[in-house]
């Protein structure tokens, strides 16, 4: 049995209709007879894993792991992930430190498969959890990727924004993070050759457009959950704004931005 997340038609209005229902259909979608016997599999299999060779040649834990940390896109690139696991998260110099998206570190610390920390556990349960919410996320995105990314973003921002990092290494990793970069991009306005400029010139315009809608450039802000949800809405509805085929709708979503 499968079940597929119901959000309307999409967009800002289907992200409000998401928001009342999400509890209950979460809970759904969890207990589907696919979703639980691939939970089950991992669950009963990964701690018999002691090495980045045993898990990139299991292509059902494999699976597993990279949507937990949505890596899906990585799945035949087991080499690559080969690396990233074995790499030693506490050196700088590191493969695993030296990628600007951070979600290979989290696997990397998570998985517990390199030479200075193979003797751990690997905590099965939160990579179920992180499976779960990304395997809800996905549903919706094969047929409306505004909302996967916007869940992305509910997701992920506050807890980038309250690291213990600098304010630009904040930003620079909301840079270097695709799904993030692309919320910033269309809420903004900045258009599809904002990625083109140099990194220095992308920090530069990303903060100074954060301070003329919001009055600050600290993406410290987005640990509010309020700041997130003022991004989101901005983003669904610019991002409705793009796709319109009618000046009607247009006009509609041009209201509720200004409102």
């Amino acid at each position: 049995m499968t079940y597929n997340v119901q959000v309307g038609s999409g967009g800002y209005v289907g992200w409000k209709i998401l928001e009342r229902s999400m509890a209950r259909q979460k809970e759904v979608f969890s207990q589907t007879v696919s979703e639980k016997s691939v939970k089950e599999y991992f669950t009963k299999n990964i701690s018999g894993i002691s090495s980045a060779d045993e898990l990139v040649g299991n292509y059902k834990l494999l699976t597993v792991t990279l949507r937990a940390f949505g890596l899906d896109a990585d799945i035949n690139n087991r080499f690559f992930i080969k690396k990233v696991l074995e790499a030693d998260p506490n050196d700088e110099t590191s493969l695993v430190n030296r990628l600007a998206d951070k979600r290979y570190l989290k696997m990397n610390q998570e998985m517990k498969l390199s030479g200075s920390a193979s003797s751990g556990t690997v905590d099965a349960a939160a990579i179920i959890t992180k499976y779960d919410e990304r395997s809800f996320e996905k549903n919706i995105g094969e047929r409306y990727p505004e909302i996967e990314l916007a869940l992305n973003a509910q997701r992920e921002l506050p807890s980038l924004a309250s690291s213990e990092t600098s304010d630009n290494a904040k930003w620079y990793q909301i840079l270097g993070s695709k799904s993030l970069r692309q919320i910033f991009q269309v809420a903004y306005g900045l258009g599809s050759s904002f990625s083109a400029l140099p990194i220095d010139r992308q920090l530069s315009e990303i903060k100074s457009k954060t301070e003329q809608f919001t009055g600050s450039d600290s993406a410290a802000q987005f640990e509010s959950s309020t700041s997130v949800d003022s991004l989101v809405r901005r983003y669904l509805l610019r991002n409705q704004i793009q796709a319109s085929s009618t000046a009607s709708s247009h006009a509609n979503a041009l209201t509720l931005l200004r409102g």
